[in-house]
């Protein structure tokens, strides 16, 4: 019995403890939980505090920006202002000396913003317009026809083609005269090819009036022969067969008579043809013959230009004297044939391609036009050097070649 109480007592004592054990562990268990859920239930009121605070202050700043707004429209009378607090949105009207009445029907912030995706965005209004007169400006406008765009004539080509006078044939002669009397007395020193002293230093402007007064030449003589007259029977005109006499006479003739004087005189002979082409008592005749007789006699000089241009060798103080030849008389070329294609249009336009045939030789003509070099050089075709004759012979060429094109329609 002794040794059985013994047992006995012991296994108590270890039940006691195994008891004990458990009820620390239950313990500890419970003590885990509550304050778990003392941590969860702080954070997440710390975080609704955090959330509302920073409600209301989008909320604080909404109601300024539109406290803002509202102040600034200077309408009169009440109107609706939306006072943002930290409960939500409540409406009240103000009136102007600020007094604040609340709206009966206030509409609740989950409202608010369903009638407001609901709304469409209202259309842009114009100052001292409403929609119904807009309505009408807009059907006025577009049953309103549009202008064409003003397209430059000749854009692709440089500047645009000149206005011509209604009398045929005085914008062709003033033309004439313009580009002469500049070579005489528009340039400092003017004329200079019978210079005895300053052109023997300029001679780059010496050749280019000397091609200046050959084309002027070339179309004086088609001036007098078809571009003036009825038919083959039909008279010359005296002033012309005057003026062209003088402008044969030699450009470096110094006196007894003069280069200026003489080309002068003709000059004025050519303003006293305009007078009666102005009064009615000389014609200018708009015909297909005359138009290809002009084209004809300005292809047989651009022939002899291309050839000195092609021309090698050739000094060095030579090759310059070729390429302000050739720009001189490009120059009146392309002065006379601007004005031409206004006046021969609808001759031009009756011939297949004529106007784009006339379009292109006026386009190469201006390409000589803006070739200007400092110094012209003459080096060899593939060399590390420009060859200027060869620039300025390319568009030359091409005119020749067009103008022969047109005169076979």
């Amino acid at each position: 019995m002794g040794v059985l109480d013994e047992r006995a007592g012991g296994l108590r004592r270890r039940l006691g403890l195994l008891r004990c054990r458990h009820l620390w562990l239950v313990h500890l268990l419970v003590l885990f939980v509550v304050f778990g859920g003392v941590a969860c239930g702080w954070g997440g009121r710390q975080q609704g505090v955090d959330a509302q605070q920073e409600g209301n202050g989008e909320n604080q700043s909404m109601g300024k920006e539109a406290q803002g707004f509202f102040a600034s429209l200077p309408q009169q009378g009440e109107f609706l202002l939306a006072s943002i607090s930290n409960k939500g949105v409540a409406y009240a009207a103000v009136n102007p000396t600020g007094e604040e009445s609340h709206a009966a029907n206030a509409p609740t912030p989950k409202q608010e913003l369903h009638q407001e995706s609901q709304v469409q965005p209202a259309a842009p209004m114009v100052p001292g317009h409403t929609p119904s007169e807009l309505d009408t400006l807009k059907r006025e406008e577009e049953r309103t026809p549009k202008p064409e765009p003003v397209v430059a004539e000749h854009a692709e080509h440089g500047p645009r083609l000149p206005e011509i006078s209604p009398i045929p044939g005085v914008t062709f002669v003033e033309t004439m005269i313009n580009l002469m009397e500049h070579e005489l007395n528009g340039r400092f020193w003017g004329w200079r090819p019978n210079d005895i002293f300053i052109g023997q230093f300029t001679d780059d402007i010496n050749q280019y009036q000397l091609g200046v007064l050959e084309a002027m030449r070339f179309t004086t003589l088609r001036l007098k022969d078809s571009l003036t007259r009825m038919g083959d029977a039909d008279a010359y005109d005296p002033d012309l067969e005057q003026a062209l006499n003088l402008f044969m006479n030699r450009a470096t003739s110094f006196w007894f008579p003069s280069a200026e004087s003489s080309y002068s005189e003709a000059v004025d002979h050519l303003k006293n043809f305009l007078v009666k082409l102005k009064t009615g008592k000389r014609s200018f005749y708009y015909r297909k013959d005359t138009i290809i007789s002009l084209l004809a006699t300005y292809k047989d000089l651009l022939g002899n230009v291309n050839k000195t241009l092609i021309v090698s060798p050739v000094s060095f103080f030579k090759a310059d004297d070729y390429f302000y030849y050739a720009k001189g008389v490009s120059h009146v070329f392309y002065e006379i044939l601007r004005v031409s294609r206004v006046g021969f249009q609808n001759q031009l336009a009756s011939t297949l391609y004529g106007l784009d045939v006339m379009d292109e030789i006026i386009h190469e003509l201006y390409r000589v036009e803006e070739m200007s070099p400092w110094i012209v050089l003459d080096s060899d075709l593939d060399g590390f050097f420009a060859n200027h004759r060869a620039n300025i012979n390319a568009p030359l060429s091409e005119a020749t070649h067009m103008m022969g094109v047109l005169t076979q329609f």
